[in-house]
C-alpha cells in the first residue's frame, strides 16, 4: 500500500479509547459526543454489489458523481472544498488538533464498479488530510513543480481503468488516470473506515464553519 501507516490499522477495525480518536499519526483528539447519542455507525467493511452502473464508465466523463451534481446542495458543497483543498492541506497541523474540524464531512463521492461506494461513503476533512500525506501521488506534481490534489476516485477494482479528479492550487480542475489504482483506493478506504464509529457519534463542524475558523484565525 502505498505510504500508509498501518501499524495504528487491522482488518479487525480501531478501537479507540472512549471519547477518543487516534490519528494515524498516533496523537489522541478529545471528541464530543453528538446530543441523543448520534446516529448507528455504518460497517464500512461490508461491501455491497452496485446496481447503478455509475462507476463501470470510463469514458471522457469529469472527475464527480451525477448524483452529487444533480443535487445543487450538494454540488455547491463538493465544490466548496474542491476550491479549498489547498487552504486546507497548508492548515493541516491546526485541523488535526480538533476532532470537530476533523470530522467536518466532505460532499464528494468516490466509488468502486462492482461495490460503488461501499467504504467510501462520508469521507471528512480529517480523511482527506491524512490520504494526502501518507499516499505516495495523492499530492501530485508536475514537470515544473506545480502540485495538485487528488480529490475524486471512480475505477474498476480488477481492471485499474480509472478516471480520476484533481485540483490545482488556482482552483484548475483535471481529469487524471492514476498508476497503480489499488494503492489509491484502498488506502482511502482503509482511513475512511478508520473513523466510520467516530463520524456516527461525535459532534463535527460543517465545511463553511472549519472554513470560516481557518480564515479568521479564531479558536474553536
Amino acid at each position: 500500500m502505498a505510504g500508509l501507516k498501518e501499524n495504528l490499522y487491522n482488518e479487525g477495525g480501531v478501537v479507540f479509547p472512549e471519547g477518543k480518536i487516534i490519528l494515524l499519526d498516533g496523537r489522541e483528539l478529545e471528541c464530543y459526543p453528538c446530543e441523543g447519542g448520534g446516529g448507528k455507525a455504518v460497517d464500512y467493511n461490508n461491501l455491497e454489489f452496485d446496481t447503478t452502473g455509475e462507476y463501470l464508465s470510463f469514458g471522457k466523463k469529469r472527475g464527480r458523481s451525477k448524483a452529487h451534481v444533480e443535487d445543487l446542495e450538494l454540488s455547491l458543497e463538493r465544490q466548496l472544498f474542491v476550491e479549498n483543498a489547498f487552504l486546507l492541506l497548508r492548515n493541516k497541523e491546526r485541523i488535526m488538533q480538533d476532532s470537530r474540524m476533523f470530522l467536518a464531512p466532505v460532499a464528494v463521492q468516490s466509488g468502486l464498479a462492482y461495490t460503488g461506494t461501499s467504504g467510501f461513503r462520508n469521507p471528512t476533512v480529517g480523511v482527506y488530510l491524512e490520504w494526502w500525506s501518507c499516499c505516495k501521488g495523492a499530492v501530485r506534481s508536475d514537470g515544473n513543480g506545480a502540485e495538485s490534489l487528488v480529490y475524486y476516485m471512480a475505477g474498476s477494482p480488477l481492471s485499474g481503468a480509472n478516471r480520476c479528479a484533481a485540483v490545482h492550487e488556482n482552483g484548475t480542475e483535471e481529469g487524471v488516470a492514476l498508476r497503480s489504482f489499488s494503492d489509491y483506493w484502498r488506502s482511502f478506504m482503509k482511513i475512511n473506515q478508520r473513523y466510520s464509529e467516530a463520524k456516527a457519534c461525535y459532534q463535527a463542524y460543517s465545511l463553511q464553519q472549519v472554513l470560516d475558523i481557518l480564515k479568521s484565525g479564531e479558536t474553536a
